[in-house]
């Protein structure tokens, strides 16, 4: 139902091994199919009532609900899927997840909070997407100390682009030797996009290059990225005077608000999204040809996620950063640490 005929490389190694019962570490560039990777699996083993149930952490609400509604697109009638995410009421999610629900997916905070009234008995399979952020977090001693304990034995699948050292740390103590690390050669940051930049012209503001390079070159859907929140506000207000129907994420918007911005982009109804890297972190918008990085990111895993947005499932892309002359030397250090090049934007044609 969505054109997907072959398993991507990652899945092909990663459905055998979580099948089989292994711990697995599923490290693949964004955009390669690593959710189904391990949801596939999962489904399928659920099918069990013998396999207790399994719950999926991630570090953002949006991300969680993409899950979920790639869960209810897979799974069969009978097994019930929940949600626990940090922006929705307690009550109606208390209510949501019962003893019968056996596929949970949340954000650290609610899916820890349930682990503590005890309402997770039964958890035999434990994925964390995107470990980094949720390990460094608050949430992260906790949930260390859940996957120490000896009873029940969980399976614990990890899957992020980048793995720093609080997910290599958790990987060496809880895994030990027999665990399945899986990360194919491709590499789209390399084979389907391309990396560009652009400096404003003499006393040219950075919004007004951004606005312009838009408009020139036909950028039908576009994510920008930029570094605080106040930025975000103003974009959103000088994009949208520019004709430039524009919806953002922040982390001061309401669920409602979030949601509704998700939507628009992936119906097209909105041409740019402006969002900071922590409400992008994995989410999948399958056909953005553009990211913009307004503001340059703090590190080269961040580079990498961003770009990500693009370039997905096969498709091609463009990641394209606005320069000033203090941030040139960064963007040089990020293309050599992550061997790609980066090229002044040529307007073809």
């Amino acid at each position: 139902n969505d054109g997907i005929t072959v398993p991507s490389p990652v899945q092909e190694q990663a459905i055998p091994a979580i099948l089989d019962g292994k711990h697995a570490v599923l490290q693949s560039g964004t955009g390669t199919g690593k959710t189904l990777a391990y949801l596939l699996p999962l489904l399928q083993k659920l099918q069990d009532p013998a396999a207790g149930r399994a719950v999926v952490l991630t570090p953002a609400t949006e991300l969680a609900m993409q899950i979920a509604r790639t869960a209810a697109e897979y799974k069969i009638e009978a097994l019930t899927v929940g949600t626990a995410t940090s922006s929705a009421s307690h009550g109606r999610q208390k209510a949501r997840i019962t003893k019968s629900t056996r596929l949970i997916i949340g954000t650290p905070g609610r899916i820890l909070e349930l682990y503590a009234a005890r309402k997770m008995k039964g958890v035999q399979t434990m994925v964390i997407d995107e470990p980094d952020p949720i390990l460094n977090s608050s949430h992260g001693d906790y949930l260390r100390e859940i996957l120490s304990r000896p009873e029940p034995k969980v399976q614990l699948i990890m899957a992020a682009a980048t793995f720093g050292p609080a997910s290599k740390s958790l990987v060496k103590k809880r895994m030990g030797e027999d665990y399945v690390h899986i990360e194919p050669k491709d590499n789209p940051l390399h084979s389907s996009i391309d990396h560009h930049f652009i400096t404003p012209k003499g006393k040219m503001g950075k919004d007004v290059c951004l606005a312009r390079f838009i408009e020139e070159n036909k950028c039908k859907k576009a994510i920008v990225f930029v570094n605080q929140p106040d930025t975000i506000r103003h974009l959103f207000r000088y994009l949208n005077e520019h004709n430039l129907k524009t919806v953002t994420l922040s982390k001061d918007r309401s669920k409602n608000d979030r949601q509704n911005a998700v939507k628009d982009m992936g119906m097209g109804k909105a041409r740019v999204l402006v969002t900071t890297d922590a409400a992008a972190r994995g989410l999948d918008f399958p056909d953005v040809p553009w990211v913009f990085h307004y503001d340059l990111p703090s590190s080269p895993e961040a580079y990498v996620h961003r770009a990500g947005r693009t370039g997905r499932a096969g498709k091609t892309g463009r990641s394209v950063s606005i320069l000033t002359d203090k941030t040139r030397s960064k963007l040089k250090m990020f293309a050599k640490i992550l061997e790609i090049e980066c090229t002044p934007f040529q307007r073809h044609g």
